[in-house]
């Protein structure tokens, strides 16, 4: 305590400051541990899968732009949000890249894809995995974010639940989560959810989710559901 107050008065006040927001984030709960089986806390792993990529586009807009370039806009970011407060994660790709590159002659390209991105999964002992996408629809009328979850898993809706809530707050229509039964979220042994983050063929969301400013909003809001989930796991 000496040495606190022999100490510049600029830097007391710097230190003080410091310690007084680091304690708002505790009590907050922004630092998450997360409690395992054998009662050791650890950060948990999350892994953020922005689909598609390399050869695999996946959808696009009336422009031509591609739903891979807007899921990884959007992973990144929330990716961003979420090491900020202290999670681990980590993405299945972090370029224009896919996990199974194409073989001439060789078929089933794109499950081998999956299949890598599960295995990442699996591999980093991750908590769950969140799979940002973009929807299309032959009805233009169609719009809005929701998430998928396995309808054989209650930690997956549960998941979903939480960040269609955040979600919600982005959109003017408020959507439910709901039950799919998608490869990537089907898995035994990964908890995993499916964000379909807007209609790049309804012409006005399409037009919002090329934007930089919606692709943050929607990045914060899947961070904020996940921050959420990794909160009440920690003090169940």
């Amino acid at each position: 305590m000496v040495v606190f107050w022999v100490l510049p008065s600029g830097f007391r006040t710097y230190l003080f400051f410091s310690a007084c927001l680091f304690l708002f984030f505790l009590s907050a709960g922004y630092f998450y541990p997360y409690r395992t089986a054998q009662g050791s806390l650890q950060k948990p792993v999350i892994v953020i899968d922005p689909g598609h990529g390399g050869v695999d586009g996946g959808t696009s807009d009336q422009q031509g732009i591609l739903e891979k370039d807007i899921n990884l806009a959007v992973a990144l970011r929330a990716r961003d949000y979420l090491q900020h407060y202290g999670l681990n994660v980590v993405l299945t790709r972090t370029s224009d890249t896919d996990l199974s590159p194409f073989v001439p002659g060789k078929t089933g390209r794109h499950r081998r894809d999956l299949e890598a991105r599960i295995r990442k999964a699996r591999e980093s002992k991750s908590l769950f995995l969140v799979s940002i996408h973009c929807d299309w629809s032959a009805d233009k009328k169609r719009r809005g974010a929701v998430v998928f979850y396995n309808p054989n898993s209650a930690a997956g809706k549960k998941l979903a639940a939480v960040i269609q809530e955040e979600l919600n707050k982005t959109q003017a229509v408020p959507k439910k989560e709901a039950p799919g039964r998608y490869f990537i979220i089907m898995q035994s042994g990964v908890t995993g959810v499916l964000v379909e983050v807007g209609f790049l063929s309804h012409p006005e969301e399409a037009g919002l989710l090329r934007t930089p400013a919606y692709q943050d909003q929607l990045a914060r809001a899947v961070a904020g559901g996940i921050l959420r989930h990794c909160r009440e796991q920690a003090l169940d």
